[in-house]
């Protein structure tokens, strides 16, 4: 569970500005404005420009305050555009990388993307590893196999017409893309139009278990069911509830359902089995750094999503500041009191409009905190009403979701990036604050005491672009679910 988080308002002294400053820590953009008196510049608190020495710089709680004593705004952090909401090269490329997700046949290579964004293929892989928490080539990769996934539920094309036409240049590459990010091979995909049950294969080494601990980890759930290697999910992302069957083989899946399209019971399969993400290209990263026991007996793991987007963010709230059981039993009180049962063993979990039609004294009375029933009665009315996006957060930049979550009453950097990680499947998220991932650190690196959150964010450094699943395997070295 989260520790309490930072607050903007908290007051700071020299000395943790003056830290935070020279370690270029993003979280405190807005927090302060770094002053450089040699240069006569102000700073974001992340600039990257060359640290000055501390006797040169001073700190403003305003930019309004640095420009009175005569700075001007650094070229390279732009101050002035943080403040004013605006960053033109995260703009730039959420306009190209929408164009590829429509239109994924006009980009031949990731220098079509450069050349797109007007930057070198360096400046490309940096800009979408900070922004996207993904690579060029994967971002190419996806949308090619997304399209293809819509042509094959919507025409009758060939496969290899159809693996051509969204840019594929040969049948085997795309064959083997489209399997591994959905689990099956296009004719089998192309079935789900009229399908009741459907098989997908598992990567090498998946880690089952972990998926149905996960899933499995209330014992007195009224929405998921574990019975061995068999899970029982209900859903109702779509405003009609249903349930999924899954039963784990060895290297497949099989699952059954009722009450929903094939394509979409599909897609919840995917995001649970979390197939998009990258486990190899992780263990070959810690392996690289040289700590190969950081991942000793738990190779390829992968984080189990959420079944819906929603579903992350009502245990991003429930789960705040309170033990695991307690949130399981909040979590089950909200579900039987306004979600919609779907067998004699299920109930489905609320959609976003069930929630907002809620009032606080409704929540009062299952035993919710007052901050707990209007965070999340907040939070749904937002999304019912269409001021949050999940599928634009979910399909756009991690950058923009997580600026768009801070900004949601309630939701804090452990809040955020949860839902970042468990909901929306962003790579290199960092659950700050988590009392699991502090104490798995402290015992990894042998500390005294706790991280900090400046340490830990130091500590998880090492582990980028991949601190979601750092954070996985940290949590299971623990042999716990967060």
């Amino acid at each position: 569970m989260p520790e309490i988080p930072h607050t903007r308002s908290m007051p700071m002294n020299r000395e943790e500005m003056l830290d935070r400053s020279m370690a270029s820590d993003s979280d405190f953009d807005g927090v302060f404005i770094t002053g450089v008196l040699s240069t006569g510049i102000y700073c974001l608190p992340s600039c990257r420009a060359r640290k000055p020495k501390p006797e040169n710089i001073r700190f403003f709680s305003s930019i309004e305050e640095a420009r009175s004593v005569g700075l001007r705004a650094c070229k390279k952090c732009c101050p002035d555009d943080f403040f004013a909401g605006i960053d033109l090269d995260l703009e730039a490329l959420e306009s190209v990388i929408r164009d590829l997700k429509c239109n994924p046949q006009r980009f031949t290579s990731i220098g079509d993307l450069a050349t797109a964004m007007n930057v070198g293929n360096s400046k490309l892989f940096l800009s979408v590893r900070k922004h996207f928490h993904s690579t060029p080539g994967e971002l190419i990769a996806q949308s090619r196999v997304n399209k293809s996934c819509d042509e094959l539920l919507r025409t009758d094309s060939s496969v290899s017409e159809l693996a051509f036409k969204v840019g594929f240049e040969t049948l085997s590459t795309f064959y083997d893309h489209f399997g591994r990010l959905t689990g099956m091979a296009p004719t089998a995909y192309r079935r789900l139009r009229h399908a009741t049950s459907f098989k997908i294969t598992l990567p090498k080494n998946y880690q089952a278990d972990v998926l149905l601990k996960y899933f499995g980890r209330d014992p007195e759930s009224v929405s998921e069911k574990v019975d061995g290697r068999e899970l029982w999910a209900s859903i109702n992302g779509s405003g009609l509830p249903a349930v999924l069957h899954l039963s784990l083989g060895d290297d497949t899946v099989e699952c059954e359902f009722s009450g929903i399209a094939g394509v979409d019971a599909h897609r919840a399969v995917v995001r649970m089995l979390g197939l998009a993400q990258d486990p190899a290209g992780f263990e070959y990263h810690i392996n690289r750094l040289g700590e190969p026991r950081f991942i000793e007996g738990r190779s390829g793991i992968r984080i189990p999503q959420t079944v819906t987007n929603f579903d992350g963010f009502v245990w991003a709230i429930l789960g705040q500041q309170v033990n695991l059981h307690f949130a399981y039993s909040l979590r089950r009180r909200l579900i039987q009191l306004a979600g919609t049962r779907v067998s004699d063993r299920l109930v489905a979990p609320p959609l976003p409009r069930d929630v907002a039609r809620l009032n606080v004294d409704d929540l009062l009375q299952l035993q919710f905190s007052l901050r707990k029933a209007e965070y999340l009665i907040g939070v749904s009315r937002k999304i019912d009403e269409g001021e949050l996006n999940l599928e634009e957060m979910e399909n756009g930049s991690a950058s923009r979701a997580e600026k768009t979550l801070m900004a949601v009453r309630g939701f804090g950097p452990w809040s955020s990036n949860y839902v970042m990680m468990r909901s929306f499947g962003f790579a290199d998220c960092l659950p700050v604050g988590d009392t699991g991932l502090t104490l798995a650190l402290q015992r990894y690196f042998q500390l005294d005491k706790r991280p900090q959150a400046a340490e830990t964010k130091a500590l998880m450094e090492r582990f980028s672009p991949f601190r979601s699943l750092a954070s996985m395997h940290l949590w299971q070295s623990l042999k716990i679910e967060s």
